[in-house]
């Protein structure tokens, strides 16, 4: 904007909201129970174990769960939100995870979730079919509690 010869430059600023794993979780929940899923445990913040155990139809779903930053409060934030390198790092180690669980419960249904997040679906979005293949769900879970399910043949 140009004003007495003087040029003021307006600087729009949009804030994404970033979601932790705790607020993941938190978000995923109530949509699994919509799918009617009865929700057995979950865990948040460093405690360990998996991140939601529910039930259906007496088969279990285990989801290992990834936020797009760490917690204020967790003690080794380091930056605003997680870049590329660790992003993939999580993944790898939820893929892990995952495999261990099908071969400790074969006949549960096994996912990973993480948030809809632009950053992160530009580092995994690619992987996401292969995970389907070895029978590796995921979800995508919005700020506002939408969950998109990616399932490929």
């Amino acid at each position: 904007m140009k004003t007495n010869n003087k040029v003021y430059c307006t600087l729009l600023t949009i804030v994404v909201e970033k979601l932790t794993e705790n607020r993941t979780i938190e978000l995923l929940m109530p949509f699994l129970v919509q799918q009617g899923y009865a929700i057995e445990s979950f865990c948040l913040g460093q405690t360990r174990g998996y991140d939601i155990v529910a039930v259906k139809n007496n088969r279990k779903l285990f989801v290992e769960v990834k936020g797009a930053k760490a917690h204020n409060d967790s003690p080794t934030k380091k930056r605003p939100f997680f870049n590329s390198g660790q992003i993939k790092s999580h993944l790898g180690k939820a893929i892990i995870k995952c495999l261990e669980t099908k071969v400790a419960h074969p006949e549960a249904t096994i996912a990973i979730a993480h948030p809809e997040d632009e950053q992160i679906r530009s580092a995994i979005a690619g992987i996401i079919p292969e995970l389907n293949k070895i029978g590796i769900s995921h979800y995508w879970v919005s700020t506002d509690g939408t969950v998109q399910l990616d399932s490929y043949p």
